[in-house]
């Protein structure tokens, strides 16, 4: 499995969307600085707390990976079967199952390490630039902290597992667009919030959220031994 997944991420260049990631960190930093700025012009305070700020931008770095997870499912899974070179990988004495659960893993580790590394990375220059240009009047403790980095762990897990949820809708039609929509429309509503509050709020959730999509991702290949491939 180890070398499967090794030969995916090679004949992808999965490496090079290395260079992307740090991009939308650079992104969303800058997102969080205007929106400081402009809220400040108002008389407003953005952020009153930590609390605040981790789920401000842990929810847009959540939004931007899981929709990047589903081109990467287009381009891995999807493509292939349109084009139907998917056959020639089925023709290799490799069980099929094997095959597609090893590219669902690369977007699933995927998934997992660019939200969990960008909550890192921003969370860092977040408070980096607070040390500077003061964006929370409360100090961080290491209650919020502790608190804050298990929140980036469990929506990072969750994360991995929703990612794959739209891996079923484009399966449906072999459609690149309906595994993109469907992907935007699952970060809309999961990213939803009432009074500050949002389902990542509730531990529970994130954790059958990722059993979810896990089960959802299975469902379109449950006989791939026994179907052809059209």
């Amino acid at each position: 499995m180890r070398k499967l997944i090794g030969l995916e991420i090679k004949k992808y260049k999965l490496f090079s969307y290395i260079k992307n990631v740090l991009i939308v960190n650079v992104v969303v930093m800058g997102v969080l600085c205007l929106l400081y700025f402009a809220e400040k012009s108002d008389g407003n305070i953005p952020f009153p707390s930590y609390d605040m700020a981790f789920g401000a931008f842990g929810s847009l770095i959540r939004s931007i990976f899981i929709i990047f997870a589903a081109v990467l499912i287009s381009r891995l899974i999807i493509d292939e079967y349109k084009s139907n070179s998917i056959s020639l990988m089925f023709m290799y004495p490799i069980n099929r199952k094997k095959i597609i659960i090893a590219k669902l893993i690369i977007v699933a580790c995927f998934t997992f390490l660019t939200i969990f590394l960008s909550n890192l990375f921003v969370g860092t220059m977040f408070y980096l630039a607070d040390s500077y240009f003061h964006f929370v009047p409360k100090a961080l403790t290491s209650d919020v902290l502790v608190n804050g980095l298990l929140s980036m762990t469990l929506g990072a897990i969750a994360s991995a597992g929703m990612a794959l949820i739209p891996l079923y809708f484009g399966m449906r039609k072999k459609s690149v667009p309906a595994t993109i929509v469907s992907a935007i429309v699952l970060v809309s509503i999961t990213s939803s919030s009432a009074d500050n509050v949002n389902i990542f709020s509730f531990i529970f959730v994130p954790i059958a959220l990722a059993l979810a999509g896990c089960v959802i991702a299975y469902l379109p290949f449950r006989n791939i031994e026994k179907v052809d491939i059209n």
